[in-house]
């Protein structure tokens, strides 16, 4: 604004030296005073365009919300599969109340290293004995690059049970960004001591992250494990759920469905 009050003194002061220089009859000097006016209208605009002066003196502008498509990757349980997951009554109410939301919903790859419909297999000796291998879900993660790659950009990941490992250590060692996570009773890879060394060398995660369990999920100890690994995650917990998403009636609900929502342009 300061250079374009100088720009607008500058060509008043010409505007009047030129007039006082015109001589001659009354329309010779009505024509001189359109002439000079039109002059000076357009060296004004130009000289304000060419300095970027036209706009208000205003400081940084705020973040605009997410105006991109809401997809979102869903990656069902260990042993589950896409169908069960999106048949879950929580997940059903999810899908009616965000109807602006699209959920794709991926099937853990077919393949001899692993269980039968999960993200990675169990440790070699068993439980008892934690896997050092940081390997072990490589060929899930190339599956969900794949799965980027010709379905995305997602705005969001979202993981339950067995999906919520396989949806953390996704994010943690692979190139794909996602705006959120909303991770449904799950728990760290911990019996993975390999996979869970790629997930703590780059955390915390600096991703947008919803944590939900119920006090009556026997994996509940899982919430604080994932929080950990997070940068400021939202941690739910019902009172009432078991080892599932929440349903529309239950005390949470309402406040998940708010999670989905921050941050984007739509209104309830």
């Amino acid at each position: 604004m300061a250079v374009f009050s100088q720009t607008y003194e500058l060509l008043r002061h010409y505007h009047f030296t030129y007039l006082s220089r015109r001589t001659g009859h009354k329309g010779e000097y009505g024509a001189s005073i359109m002439k000079a006016i039109g002059l000076n209208l357009f060296l004004l605009i130009f000289i304000a365009t060419l300095t970027g002066c036209t706009g208000s003196n205003q400081g940084p502008a705020e973040a605009e919300a997410y105006n991109g498509e809401f997809k979102i990757l869903a990656l069902h349980g260990g042993g589950d599969s896409p169908e069960g997951l999106m048949g879950q009554p929580g997940m059903q109410d999810l899908m009616s109340d965000l109807p602006e939301f699209e959920f794709f919903f991926a099937d853990a790859p077919d393949h001899d290293s692993m269980c039968d419909q999960c993200w990675y297999a169990d440790p070699p000796g068993g439980k008892g004995e934690p896997n050092e291998d940081r390997t072990w879900a490589d060929v899930s993660i190339d599956y969900l690059d794949g799965i980027v790659e010709e379905n995305g950009p997602f705005y969001g990941i979202l993981g339950y049970s067995q999906g919520c490992p396989m949806a953390t250590v996704y994010i943690a060692n692979s190139n794909t960004t996602f705006e959120k996570a909303f991770l449904f009773n799950g728990y760290l890879p911990t019996t993975h001591s390999g996979l869970n060394d790629t997930i703590n060398e780059v955390a915390p995660l600096d991703v947008d992250a919803l944590i939900f369990s119920g006090e009556n999920d026997v994996f509940i100890f899982g919430a604080e494990e994932l929080a950990g690994v997070y940068v400021e995650p939202t941690i739910i917990i019902s009172s009432t759920a078991d080892h599932h998403l929440p349903f529309s009636d239950d005390e949470a609900y309402a406040d998940v469905l708010a999670f989905f929502r921050e941050g984007t342009n739509v209104t309830v």
